[in-house]
């Protein structure tokens, strides 16, 4: 197709877009050619909006005209207050001056009309009603000027129209709800360009409709990195429709010499008068970029290379409690430390109380004075009475009741659990069980039972049974330092499963992954040995094949996802091949596996400023040793105390009062400064969370609400990190790293706590590398 041919078309194109615009226009005074006019009235008032049907972002037309007989014209002495109808769902601007139409016969009477416009924007679709507008003025009763005037209130009709959402069929796959009949142009504020200088490139959209609500087109380029700038709009209203223009600024970094070319950028928009998507497509602009101080993001060029990390054993599994993902301890640890916090204090409590046998109802007999009762009841021989005694005693004495006695396998659990030897436990058995036998015997083996007994008479037993109850009394552990015990057990229990906590918490956060929406990356040949693997990618990287050790780093990182070395690795060899997005996810995950490495911090602080700082900010706090600290701390502290109580429980002091003192207040010491260490892993926890933290896939506008119609707050660029706060749809409500709150789309948007994989093809459809040229300091 020659050039004059394209040139023939495109007016041709242009000259009928300007003539289905013109057909649409709406007459100044159609108005009055479709009321009814009422004669009676001095001063009548109707609306109307055409036309009727319109789509979502077309304009719509609200009309208001005011008719004013002869007589009502005469007589008025100050202008009619018009009090317009509140709009809801739509948008307006005025429309050019009023129209005045001479007096004539409208239905029988003769008026002056007064014709108002204002372009109503609808931004959603269905039924839309304008309230009636209200007209009040205010006519003298006579001709006399000192006549008093008559106020009166009008109201005109209320109008409705329909809105249809637009169609889906024919629509591009960029297109984000441009509506109207635009053309573009591209510019650029010079035509020769150093690397590195930044040079301003500028897309016009002009043409009708609100052009307050278009939307930033996207723009990529391979031999520039492209930030957004700034917007700005031109709206011209004095016509029967709105136009204007809007102004796309962005700033353009070039990264390689040579002659380039900006290609012809393609504005996608929906023309409401022909039913149809259409596209506004500026030309080609070619531009000289000479060689400047700025390297090359070409691989094999001369590039200042950061040095990589040495992997020191990269088959072990590195453990951490800090970490790009959910706060660094497990749940199962802080699980365990709220249960251990109030034990100590239950654990001192019962070890300082003093053990008091309770004397029962019914005159049971207490440990004291049990074998004075032995004493006196055996003298009267009375077997039964001796056997019912002694077992009342030992009840008494370990706070059991009666009935829990009736066996040998109670009698020796209850003793074995007091701490009396296996001797005296055995021997009083067998007392029990000879004093059985006697009691109960019939009369004609009395004898027999005593004889196997070896007690001549029944008062032998009694005596017995005192000296097994003297020597139950002093081998029986105290009440007091059984319930110590007890607290005891528990305490080393659970702090053996804080311990497993430990072990195990690490482990589970290395296995935790979230769903991954990675690029698919060309497939490599990566070795089993991960010795092997690693040597292959620090090849490619000291050979400048920079994507290529990208892809291999990040193939081990899927290996190993909590591995600082390799996360570093992966980030350094991302920088180097110019992939902002990568060096930023693997750089972020880094340094908040070790926040105290200070190459890591070196290498945050060369990304871009939105990038670091702000929800991007990575605190130095160790939080990993500050928990272990801790729990170290707090049990070493109430140790110390709980061993001070059981001393004093068992002899009365420890050792010099001095001493005690010091230990007590060691000991205090020590708690606080675990609680103070707790709190500051917890806070370090909190700030080195990465799980609602997202990353920039390309340049995007930000607005203030969701929706491609909302008003822009400022855009951002590739590489920015975003905390999200809020989902909606296919929006995300965000936090900038500058402190910026707005919406960005989903879709531009990749998270930090990913799973890295590299061979499975679930890749989005926008991930393309960021361009960004290779600026290592």
């Amino acid at each position: 197709m020659t050039r004059a041919l394209r040139i023939s078309l495109w007016c041709a194109l242009a000259i009928g877009g300007l003539a289905r615009v013109a057909g649409a226009q709406t007459s100044a005074t159609a108005i009055l050619d479709r009321v009814e006019m009422n004669a009676r009235r001095p001063i009548d008032f109707h609306a109307i909006v055409l036309p009727e049907t319109v789509y979502v972002g077309q304009q719509a037309t609200y009309q208001v005209a005011v008719m004013l007989s002869a007589d009502a014209r005469s007589r008025l002495r100050r202008n009619p207050e018009f009090l317009p109808p509140e709009l809801h769902g739509l948008l307006a601007y005025e429309l050019g001056t009023p129209t005045r139409v001479p007096a004539r016969n409208y239905a029988g009477g003769v008026f002056e009309a007064h014709v108002f416009q204002r372009a109503l924007f609808p931004v959603t679709s269905g039924a839309q009603v304008v309230p009636a507008p209200q007209l009040t003025y205010a006519l003298p009763q006579s001709s006399s000027y000192f006549s008093r005037e008559e106020r009166f209130v009008v109201r005109a009709e209320s109008a409705a129209f329909i809105v249809k959402a637009l169609p889906a069929e024919g629509r591009p796959d960029d297109f984000n709800g441009a509506v109207g009949v635009f053309k573009s142009s591209v510019r650029i504020d010079t035509t020769v360009a150093r690397v590195g200088d930044p040079l301003v490139l500028t897309l016009r959209v002009q043409g009708t409709g609100n052009v307050k609500l278009l939307p930033r087109p996207t723009i990529e380029l391979d031999w520039a990195s492209v930030v957004p700038g700034t917007e700005r709009i031109q709206v011209d209203s004095s016509g029967a429709l709105v136009r204007g223009t809007k102004d796309f600024d962005w700033i353009l970094t070039p990264a390689r010499d040579g002659r380039v070319i900006v290609p012809a950028l393609r504005y996608a928009y929906f023309d409401p008068y022909a039913a149809r998507y259409a596209m506004a497509e500026s030309a080609p602009v070619a531009l000289s970029i000479r060689s400047g101080t700025l390297a090359s993001s070409d691989e094999g060029e001369s590039v200042t290379l950061m040095p990589l990390r040495t992997v020191e054993d990269v088959t072990r599994s590195i453990r951490t409690w800090s970490g790009a993902g959910r706060p660094p301890a497990d749940w199962l640890f802080w699980l365990v430390c709220a249960l251990l916090l109030p034990l100590p204090f239950l654990l001192v409590t019962r070890s300082t109380r003093v053990a008091s046998p309770r004397v029962r109802a019914g005159g049971v007999p207490t440990s004291s004075n049990a074998s004075m009762h032995v004493e006196e009841l055996g003298a009267r021989g009375a077997a039964r009475v001796t056997r019912r005694t002694l077992l009342a005693s030992l009840a008494t004495r370990f706070e059991q009741s009666p009935q829990a006695l009736v066996s040998r396998r109670h009698v020796r659990r209850v003793l074995r659990r007091a701490g009396v030897t296996r001797q005296t436990t055995r021997e009083l058995l067998v007392l029990l069980e000879q004093l059985d036998e006697v009691g109960f015997a019939p009369s004609a083996s009395s004898q027999r039972s005593a004889e196997i007994s070896g007690a001549a008479t029944e008062t032998d037993a009694a005596r017995r049974a005192t000296e097994l109850l003297r020597r139950v009394e002093s081998e029986a552990v105290p009440r007091g330092r059984q319930l110590n015990m007890t607290s005891m057990g528990a305490l080393w229990m659970l702090a053996g499963l804080t311990s497993a906590a430990f072990l195990v918490a690490p482990l589970r956060a290395q296995t935790r992954t979230s769903p991954s929406n990675r690029v698919a990356l060309p497939s490599l040949e990566t070795p089993r040995d991960p010795v092997a693997a690693v040597g292959l990618a620090r090849d490619a990287y000291h050979r400048r094949a920079f994507t290529e050790a990208a892809q291999r780093f990040q193939a081990l990182v899927a290996r190993q996802p909590r591995n600082p070395d390799l996360l570093a690795n992966w980030g350094t060899a991302a920088w180097a091949a110019g992939d902002t997005v990568d060096a930023v996810i693997a750089w972020q995950r880094a340094a908040r596996l070790e926040p105290l490495a200070v190459d890591l911090q070196e290498h945050i602080s060369a990304l871009p400023a939105g990038a670091r700082g702000g929800v991007a900010d990575i605190p130095m706090v160790p939080v990993s040793w500050l928990a272990r600290v801790a729990v170290v701390l707090w049990f070493a502290g109430w140790l110390v105390l709980t061993w001070l109580a059981w001393q004093r429980r068992r002899s009365g002091d420890v050792v010099a009062t001095r001493m005690s003192r010091w230990l007590r207040g060691m000991a205090q010491s020590m708690c606080l400064l675990a609680l103070v260490a707790l709190g500051a892993a917890w806070w370090g926890a909190r700030a080195l969370d990465a799980s609602a933290l997202e990353v920039v896939l390309r340049p995007e506008t930000m607005r203030i609400a969701p929706g491609n119609d909302a008003d822009a707050m400022g855009g951002v660029t590739t590489g920015d990190v975003v905390r999200v706060m809020e989902s909606r749809d296919e929006w995300r409500r965000v936090v900038h790293a500058d402190g910026r709150r707005g919406w960005l789309p989903a879709m531009r948007l990749l998270a930090i706590e990913e799973s890295t994989n590299v061979t499975v093809l679930e890749a989005a459809p926008d991930r393309v590398p960021s361009g960004r040229p290779v600026s290592v300091p």
